[in-house]
């Protein structure tokens, strides 16, 4: 049952969140212990925001299960490999959302932890280091992008077929004689003189 509990962390409100202004290191913080059962090495603890609010209680669980096959010494050096796992999001004036995780790839490098992987909020690196004597793993996840900059996303909706127009219309300009222009801005100034004087009769 603990595979079920497998699915990966936290990350994904972290993103959320972590988009509140703080001028600190990029992306949330998973800390938690490893710890080996059944001849799988497991890694589970909360997440949060920031260190204040880990210190405050107000993180949210996660669990990671890594490779199988393993016994106590995979403690003292964890073997690289693809973790599944689950986090909770919270989600406003709802019970918190269990978001799984599958594939994240972690590699351990003298006492460094590096990896990364993809939910449904978008792509994510994990960066951090590993205590050995302590059995503790601390890492900051991190979206390679912004998945809430809704500006943005208007911005690329609209552009294809307006820009399509607009450099059309641009281009049919550049071909029309200066004359022909200056005559058409006569006309629609006359035009503009004949409305405003019917308003004011």
């Amino acid at each position: 049952d603990d595979d079920d509990d497998d699915d990966d962390d936290d990350d994904d409100e972290e993103e959320e969140v972590g988009g509140e202004g703080e001028a600190k290191p990029k992306g949330v913080i998973l800390r938690g212990d490893v710890t080996v059962q059944n001849g799988r090495i497991f890694w589970q603890g909360t997440w949060a925001d920031t260190e204040e609010e880990l210190a405050a209680g107000k993180g949210r669980k996660f669990k990671y299960g890594g490779p199988e096959d393993v016994d106590d010494a995979a403690l003292a050096a964890p073997p690289d490999g693809k973790w599944h796992g689950y986090f909770f999001n919270p989600v406003e004036d709802k019970d918190d959302q269990k978001v799984k995780e599958k594939g994240i790839k972690v590699t351990f490098s003298s006492g460094g932890v590096s990896g990364g992987g993809s939910n449904e909020f978008g792509e994510f690196t994990l960066k951090g280091k590993y205590d050995a004597a302590a059995k503790t793993l601390e890492c900051r996840k991190a979206y390679l992008y912004a998945d809430d900059d809704e500006d943005d996303d208007v911005i690329e909706d609209a552009a294809a077929e307006d820009v399509k127009e607009e450099i059309a219309g641009l281009e049919g300009d550049a071909e029309i004689p200066i004359e022909e222009l200056r005559a058409r801005m006569a006309a629609f100034e006359e035009e503009e003189r004949q409305a405003k004087k019917a308003r004011v009769e």
